[in-house]
């Protein structure tokens, strides 16, 4: 059985996180601002009436921030314990990861951002931990703010 991937770029580089964790893609909108939160979590994004948290992992990646665009979209995606919004400049793809012995994958672990390196379509992609793309910074100030931001805890529909 393959686990398909949502291949997405973020500045010249390609990530992926399995499709199974991703519950639909949007076009970037504007979103609201938080008071006090942590750099990577930039806003608020209003889906079919339900507020969400949007981050932008490219910090953490090492990638600079680029200012909006045109094409930029938001994967959301959910991990066992939130749904959360995900920047990205572009979407390439879904695919099957290949079986190939060239693949890298490491063991899971919920604090490693990126799970492994495989080729497709003459890119390297990595293979984001979809536990690991909120920090721990982002899951203290969403459990801590008023008005249940946490509510969205067990929450897995957009």
């Amino acid at each position: 059985m393959t686990h398909d991937l949502l291949v997405f770029s973020l500045g010249q580089q390609h990530f992926a996180l399995p499709v199974s964790q991703v519950s639909t893609v949007v076009p970037r909108a504007t979103l609201t601002p938080l008071p006090g939160a942590p750099a990577d979590l930039i806003g608020l994004l209003r889906l079919r009436g339900v507020l969400g948290p949007v981050i932008d992992i490219r910090p953490r990646l090492g990638l600079p921030v680029a200012s909006a665009h045109i094409g930029e979209c938001i994967v959301v995606m959910h991990t066992a314990t939130l749904r959360i919004g995900l920047l990205v400049e572009g979407i390439e793809s879904v695919v099957a990861p290949p079986t190939d012995p060239i693949e890298r994958q490491a063991p899971v672990d919920k604090d490693r951002l990126i799970r492994g390196v495989l080729e497709v379509a003459g890119h390297v992609v990595a293979t984001l931990v979809a536990e690991a793309v909120v920090s721990a910074e982002v899951r203290a100030y969403l459990a801590a703010s008023t008005d249940g931001l946490h509510y969205f805890a067990g929450q897995t529909a957009a």
